[in-house]
């Protein structure tokens, strides 16, 4: 099978595709890969296979001259796409959202080959939306999602795939790999750039709880950004020699400290509340303000509602350590938080897509 991957702009978009790449290459191991990547874009960093580049960029909400050139790019990388398609010759394209994956699906369309859409979140992007008639199929993440789309025979609810390593290892498994001897761990991070105001409810919590608690182990990642400021600061407080402080820039064994923690804090993007329900966690999502359509506020807040998690905005970040503290001293909330966000998790979400898209290149061949 040869699959044509697209999809942007956050690894938000990317995870998804590279976790659908590994289903097929676990079950089709001949397959091969290609990804058309943007030019600034975070997927040139994280995606391992063959890469084709394409300049463009998203539409403004607002009105803007800048649009044309937009819709100039928009264009011209349609074309550059079908040039793409035709020296890759894919059996099927799959796009995982972002402005990147309009120019590829079009084109794809247009030249007869199979097309599928994953959208991770409750509102789906507007490149999805617009692309709705040029796919075979679109699978959903969210329920929520159904009512943006017209044509509901191209929906599947299959959740998010999840990559590799989730599942593996069970809470105590975890603990012991990564020598974890406290009663308690607490698990912080706000992705790969970080996020201040997260930064700013972690050191409140080793201010006010960690310090003194010493049955809790308190791993945090501060993301790139702040790293060097929130290093120092731990040094001037004297926290850096805290035994039950686990502190680092980036996690990238994140299945295994996932598993390991009783209470999980982090943004609310459509990747890590998928990663929370699939292990079952109590969580606690603060979502960014500073995304398209506030999505992460949407998705937690489906979350919320169901009783399945903790919605907390920004403003209400002085909360943080009450809150975790409220957490940690009731496991019966723990658990039925967990139990609940569970439900949210769809059981063969990778399995469920990989049939769907063998199914559609077997038919295509037929």
């Amino acid at each position: 099978m040869r699959v044509l991957l697209c999809g942007g702009g956050t690894a938000g978009h990317v995870n998804p595709a590279l976790a659908i790449a590994q289903t097929i290459q676990r079950n089709s191991p001949s397959s091969e890969f290609s990804y058309v990547v943007t030019k600034n874009g975070i997927e040139k960093r994280l995606v391992p296979y063959k890469q084709y580049e394409i300049n463009v960029t998203g539409l403004k909400r607002n009105f803007s001259l800048s649009n044309l050139k937009t819709i100039f790019l928009t264009f011209r990388a349609i074309s550059e796409c079908k040039r793409i398609i035709k020296e890759f010759k894919p059996d099927i394209i799959v796009g995982t959202g972002g402005y990147a994956c309009y120019p590829v699906i079009y084109a794809g369309h247009s030249l007869g080959i199979k097309t599928v859409l994953h959208e991770s979140n409750a509102l789906p992007g507007k490149a999805l939306r617009m692309l709705e008639d040029k796919v075979d199929k679109i699978f959903l993440n969210f329920k929520e999602a159904e009512k943006y789309f017209k044509d509901k025979s191209k929906l599947i609810y299959a959740g998010n795939p999840v990559r590799d390593g989730f599942g593996v290892l069970n809470k105590d498994e975890a603990r012991k790999k990564l020598k974890i001897k406290e009663k308690y761990v607490v698990l912080c991070y706000g992705g790969s750039l970080g996020a201040k105001a997260i930064n700013e409810g972690a050191m409140q919590i080793i201010e006010n709880l960690i310090k003194e608690e010493k049955s809790i182990r308190f791993i945090w990642a501060s993301g790139k950004r702040e790293y060097r400021e929130m290093y120092y600061l731990l040094r001037d407080k004297g926290f850096e020699k805290l035994k039950n402080l686990d502190f680092n820039e980036y996690i990238y064994d994140m299945p295994e400290r996932i598993a390991s923690a009783d209470v999980v804090i982090c943004r609310a993007g459509a990747m890590s509340i998928s990663e929370m329900a699939f292990a079952g966690k109590c969580a606690i999502f603060i979502p960014s303000p500073n995304v398209v359509d506030n999505h992460q506020y949407k998705n937690a807040y489906a979350l919320s509602s169901a009783s399945a998690a903790i919605l907390m905005t920004e403003s209400e970040i002085f909360n943080l350590t009450d809150t975790v503290k409220e957490l940690l001293d009731d496991d019966v909330k723990r658990a039925l938080y967990g139990k609940r966000i569970k439900a949210f998790s769809v059981k063969d979400s990778n399995k469920i897509i990989y049939e769907e898209i063998k199914r559609l290149v077997k038919n295509s061949k037929a």
